[in-house]
């Protein structure tokens, strides 16, 4: 639900960001997308074959996401929001990270 929920607040801010800005494409917009996507598609995984694996892939997206704010000079109330956001989603991703079992055959 966390993956879906980043995904879902990551799309929200694209609509405003293609609202609001001249430059639609840049990099930081491509990254979000990207990792929206994979969001998604972590969630599936999550979602179907619940593993350490798949939970630690769930926060490298979300950790990589947070790329797109740039250097903590530039930040914004905006950059700050993000970022609490972004860490109050990852708190059931790192309890899943530590309670799953290993994906072991």
């Amino acid at each position: 639900m966390a993956l879906l929920s980043f995904s879902a607040l990551t799309g929200l801010a694209l609509v405003g960001w293609f609202h609001r800005s001249e430059v639609l494409w840049n990099w930081k917009s491509v990254l979000a997308i990207g990792c929206a996507v994979l969001a998604v598609t972590t969630s599936a995984l999550v979602w179907r074959a619940p593993t350490r694996m798949h939970a630690i892939m769930g926060i490298g997206v979300m950790l990589f996401s947070l790329l797109r704010i740039g250097p903590p000079g530039e930040w914004t109330w905006v950059s700050f929001a993000l970022v609490a956001v972004t860490f109050v989603l990852l708190m059931p991703l790192v309890h899943a990270a530590i309670v799953l079992r290993d994906d072991q055959h």
